[in-house]
């Protein structure tokens, strides 16, 4: 008898199973084609708490406004995990009408994750009115509930909401018993950055917790406060924590440099502090009044220390390509006009990137015979040097000059095409004239043109207001890609002054098969990087973004990545990887869904590189700090579990000789 009812107890189990599979491959394939909020609903009324809570995360990756009530309901669901969901969903629809819901459920008895979740939403959606609510949490005994509403008044100041009680507040936290609180509160409080409580924060730098350390440097920077330039230089040179010693010499690139110049020595720095240093040796000597003098002795001792990078000849590794790069940069803002010689002698450099800093530093140099030069040069150059000419004539608008960009609307590469129509479009009395010529050169490119270079074309044609441009952006409205419809609805509508929302594409057309039995298989699985300077291993999220590991590991799996290089590395930000291209604009020729998720930007966090929602393709980042500025805002899909000193070691221009995965 045991044996015929725990057969049918297993059979059972596998009949629910098989049928929630099916249902989660439904809510994934609806989420992957963009459909619309009500196609989830059925799905609310599932006995499966698990379904439940499944459809309202992929409500909250839609983002669809006409989720709101739905969502609002859901947070009064009997299953804890659905609230979490909901309170995490309503945040990222960004409707401050869900608040008094949020402030309501929080005020009952509740679990303190959804607590957490709630307080979370609120930072995001949150008005004046829940001020109150989080200087009370503030006092909580709760260790999470004090450190997430710490950190969520950060996200008040982003959104330039503040309030005089909360600087205060936060400033009794610095000294916190819990070190997760105490950085969160620094953290908040450089957000804030101004009327801050500088004692509590000069004590803070001392913090025997690096992260404490490095936001309260951050803040003390915002103050611009005199007293702390001698502790910041102390910091630069002794702190055991590279990270901590990038954040001192950005706090003291806000001051002017005959003030901080002292402390920009780049001896015995390692390679991320010397990047810091050098770049903030350009943007404290733009704060100088007056500009460089000859007859300083600060002045001269930072110009010494960039000359000694530029004496070293191509293959050199003395200094990284970064370095010199950066360095040219920060020299052109440091004298200006008397470095374009120095400067030319870079732009046959064998590194490309170098070049491509040429080009930039160039152009900080104030000095309009730099057009010429940029003209000269723009036929012949890489397509990278191209691109920073281009993204450089915005520091010359006074002289209005569209011939470069008219030259690049001639170029077959759709990035080329589409800087060149964002910068024309930046003038619209003056190039109107030239808005047939931007539709022209969209319609030369090779199709499909990438959802990001289409996106700043349409956007560009809208701007300029040609009447006859609205046949081809009509014909654009057939696209089957969600986003980029209503684009060009926008451009329509800016030229026409008529309504198509009703016409654009009510899914986005997934770029391959999507069998939820791949996704499965992937459960435990992990990524192996190997690079010269030794291997990363990181695990994936696939509960939290299935379709964004499904993508990454059959890119991997047809050798995507295996050569490319890590293109960008921004000290104690993110090391970036992935571009096929190696200038940040390429990739796989697809985008993929955004599937922001509630998994934090942590030390060692994965997250998918965009240029906006449903743009991510094959670009990766992992980080070397916590960044709540992420959360919710760039999708997180893995997190490195061995191999940090390596992620800490790599440099601009690293390989990633082979990325394996471990299955």
């Amino acid at each position: 008898m045991k044996k015929v009812i725990l057969t049918a107890l297993l059979g059972l189990m596998l009949s629910s199973c098989i049928k929630s599979q099916k249902e989660f491959e439904h809510i994934l394939l609806l989420e992957n084609s963009r459909a619309s909020c009500d196609s989830l609903v059925e799905y609310l009324d599932s006995s499966e708490p698990k379904i439940r809570a499944r459809a309202v995360d992929a409500m909250g990756k839609l983002q669809d406004p006409i989720c709101l009530e739905l969502l609002i309901k859901m947070l009064n669901d009997l299953n804890h995990n659905v609230r979490m969901q909901a309170a995490f969903a309503l945040g990222q629809l960004g409707n401050s009408e869900a608040e008094d819901a949020l402030i309501a459920r929080l005020n009952n008895k509740e679990l303190t994750k959804v607590k957490v979740r709630i307080v979370e939403a609120l930072s995001k959606i949150g008005t004046d009115t829940s001020f109150p609510v989080f200087i009370k949490l503030l006092k909580s005994e709760d260790d999470q509930l004090r450190g997430q509403a710490a950190l969520s008044l950060g996200s008040f100041a982003r959104r330039k909401q503040t309030d005089e009680k909360v600087a205060d507040s936060l400033a009794l936290l610095v000294a916190d018993k819990n070190a997760d609180v105490r950085w969160k509160a620094c953290y908040s409080l450089a957000q804030i950055g101004k009327d801050l409580d500088i004692a509590s924060l000069r004590n803070a730098i001392y913090d025997k917790n690096p992260l404490v350390r490095i936001y309260a440097i951050q803040a003390l920077g915002k103050l611009k406060d005199l007293t702390v330039l001698e502790p910041l230089g102390g910091i630069i040179q002794n702190d055991p924590d590279w990270r901590v010693r990038v954040k001192a010499a950005n706090a003291l690139a806000n001051h002017p440099l005959s003030l901080v110049a002292n402390n920009f020595s780049l001896l015995k720095q390692n390679i991320h502090v010397k990047l810091a240093i050098i770049q903030a040796i350009g943007t404290s000597a733009q704060l100088e009044p007056g500009g460089y003098r000859q007859n300083s002795r600060e002045h001269n001792f930072v110009k010494h220390q960039l000359e000694q990078i530029f004496l070293t000849d191509d293959g050199d590794d003395t200094w990284s390509s970064a370095e010199v790069g950066t360095a040219l940069i920060s020299y052109a803002k440091l004298i200006k006009k008397e470095s374009i010689d120095l400067l030319l002698k870079f732009k046959n450099h064998a590194e490309h990137k170098v070049r491509a800093r040429a080009m930039t530093a160039l152009s900080e140099t104030g000095s309009p015979t730099i057009l010429r030069i940029f003209e000269k040069e723009y036929p012949t150059a890489l397509t990278i040097v191209k691109i920073a000419m281009l993204e450089s004539l915005n520091k010359f608008k006074e002289y209005a000059n569209s011939r470069l960009f008219l030259l690049a609307l001639e170029e077959s590469d759709p990035v080329l095409v589409a800087i060149a129509a964002q910068g024309l479009s930046q003038d619209t009395l003056r190039n109107k004239i030239h808005a047939q010529r931007i539709v022209q050169a969209y319609q030369n490119l090779a199709k499909p043109v990438d959802s990001e270079s289409a996106k700043m074309i349409f956007q560009a044609i809208g701007t300029l207001g040609d009447e006859n441009a609205v046949p081809v952006l009509r014909e654009a409205l057939n696209i089957p890609d969600k986003t980029l419809s209503r684009v060009v609805a926008d451009a329509l509508f800016q030229i026409t002054g008529v309504d198509y929302s009703d016409s654009t594409a009510t899914f986005t057309k997934p770029h391959s098969d999507l069998r939820y039995e791949d996704v499965l298989k992937l459960d435990g699985a992990s990524a192996l990087i190997k690079t010269p300077r030794g291997n990363i291993e990181f695990e994936f999220f696939t509960e939290e973004a299935p379709l964004t590991v499904l993508n990454f590991v059959r890119l991997v799996e047809q050798g995507f990545f295996d050569k490319l290089t890590f293109h960008r590395v921004v000290p104690n930000f993110v090391i970036q990887g992935g571009d096929p291209r190696g200038d940040s604009w390429g990739s796989p020729g697809y985008a993929i869904r955004s599937e922001f998720n509630m998994r934090p930007y942590l030390r060692g966090t994965v997250g998918m590189a965009s240029a906006g929602k449903d743009t991510e393709g094959c670009q990766f980042f992992i980080t070397h700090s916590p960044q709540p500025h992420l959360d919710g805002r760039y999708t997180v899909f893995g997190q490195v579990t061995s191999g940090m000193d390596v992620v800490d070691a790599i440099q601009e221009g690293d390989m990633m000789e082979v990325i394996a995965i471990k299955r």
